[in-house]
């Protein structure tokens, strides 16, 4: 099982999962602020790569380019150089 508690084959490991009714009320809150915290800043990332493929997509437009294979995209969002672009 990986840290996120999820196998190999893409299913939950339920078995290995915590126990959340073992959790105190104290503790449960700790896990709730520590997980509203992790989830903020996986939005504020989203948020910005979702601003940078709007950024990428107006250059596009402007350079009449009509579409990026996905390689290609992966390597502009990562800021790697190359290609023509």
């Amino acid at each position: 099982m990986s840290e996120d508690g999820f196998t190999r084959s893409g299913g939950f490991d339920w078995e290995a999962a915590e126990d959340f009714t073992a959790l105190s009320e104290g503790e449960l809150r700790q896990l709730l602020a520590r997980v509203a915290v992790e989830e903020r800043a996986a939005a504020y990332r989203h948020e910005v790569l979702r601003g940078r493929v709007d950024l990428i997509r107006a250059e596009l437009v402007d350079r009449g380019v009509a579409s990026l294979p996905p390689e290609e995209l992966a390597r502009v969002l990562l800021g790697e150089r190359g290609g023509d672009l």
